[in-house]
């Protein structure tokens, strides 16, 4: 059973046979974090709640007993350029072989 933790909860999922849960941080609201479960086969939400401790959005989805597998959104998003293996500006990284910060590159360099 895989679980999320600081480091990955932003670049994936906890998925089952049947439900599907995350977490994620409002745009609005920098420090507030959304933790849902969701019946990925009809959509239907069964939960969501918010916290002001990421670590609290943590343990909680993490004390949820499933046999979670842990489903990476993109091996290339944020900066994980897998080994060379994506494409120019997938990974944050601009035609130059320098890092673009920002993650998505908007200046078209990439």
């Amino acid at each position: 059973m895989e679980k999320f933790t600081a480091d990955n909860f932003k670049k994936g999922f906890l998925v089952d046979e049947e439900l599907m849960a995350g977490i994620t941080e409002s745009p609005d609201a920098p420090g507030l974090y959304s933790a849902y479960v969701v019946r990925h086969t009809t959509g239907e939400t069964l939960g969501n709640q918010q916290f002001t401790d990421l670590f609290e959005a943590i343990r909680t989805i993490n004390g949820i007993q499933r046999e979670w597998n842990y489903e990476a959104i993109s091996k290339c998003g944020g900066g994980n350029c897998g080994n060379g293996k994506c494409a120019v500006g997938a990974c944050g990284m601009k035609k130059d072989g320098a890092q673009d910060d920002s993650g998505s590159c908007p200046t078209g360099n990439c």
